[in-house]
């Protein structure tokens, strides 16, 4: 998920959470009597709105209908959430007469990334394979530190890593995003 995705995510479930509980904080107090007792004693719905809902009789129905419809609307949003773009595995030699080669872009991943972490100065890295089994993309993360040689450590990646990878999967070539992000030593976190 990219980043706008997620915070637009989270502000909305941030602006849904605080409307839910003002409304529940609301009708709790209302309920305990804290804006006094007769209103704790009073039906939720008010007499006219009860007065509204037996003259209509589609009131009730169009208020199930609505609540389904946003708890499918919800639903489908929690199984998006859920969702990766990232691909299980990647075909190799697609052939009728020869037969597929299924390789697992788990392992690809996991290769590359302990190829990265062999570099000098990097702490982490993290692969992922996305996109389609036609049209894969590579998704890299390197965390690197202070005394790494950046602009050598691009080349290596650029160079020999993602080359190497192209490779192994009979590839011409592989659309890669590489964030590079530098991490503070622990010598340094224990100085400052």
């Amino acid at each position: 998920m990219d980043r706008r995705a997620s915070r637009l995510n989270r502000t909305g479930l941030t602006l849904l959470g605080l409307v839910l509980l003002v409304a529940g904080g609301t009708g709790l107090a209302l309920g305990l009597g804290a804006f006094g007792g007769g209103r704790s004693s009073q039906p939720v719905l008010s007499d006219r709105t009860r007065q509204f809902a037996s003259d209509h009789g589609w009131y009730w129905p169009v208020v199930a209908a609505v609540a389904f419809v946003l708890a499918l609307l919800g639903l489908l949003w929690l199984l998006r959430q859920g969702r990766s773009h990232r691909i299980r595995g990647l075909s190799m030699e697609p052939d009728d007469d020869a037969g597929t080669t299924h390789l697992s872009s788990r392992a690809v991943s996991d290769a590359l990334e302990n190829e990265i972490e062999e570099y000098p100065g990097v702490g982490r890295a993290r692969a992922r394979v996305m996109g389609s089994d036609k049209r894969p993309k590579l998704l890299l993360n390197v965390a690197y530190g202070e005394r790494a040689d950046l602009a050598g450590l691009r080349s290596r990646i650029a160079g020999d890593a993602v080359p190497r990878m192209c490779g192994a999967l009979e590839r011409d070539s592989l659309p890669a995003i590489v964030k590079l992000r530098l991490v503070p030593t622990k010598e340094t976190r224990t100085v400052a």
